[in-house]
């Protein structure tokens, strides 16, 4: 079992919005996700473009 497959139209939707200048926060609210999620896809995203 892997758990629960990636929301990737979510993460999408979050990296743009964050990408555009929005706070964490305010990148939540309008996503309609948790302040948790937003950094931890922020922070997927940032070591994927690193490598």
């Amino acid at each position: 079992y892997a758990g629960r497959k990636p929301d990737t139209k979510m993460h999408e939707r979050v990296i743009a919005l964050k990408s555009g200048g929005c706070s964490i926060a305010e990148t939540a609210r309008l996503a309609g996700v948790s302040v948790s999620q937003v950094k931890r896809v922020w922070a997927q995203n940032q070591t994927k473009d690193k490598v």
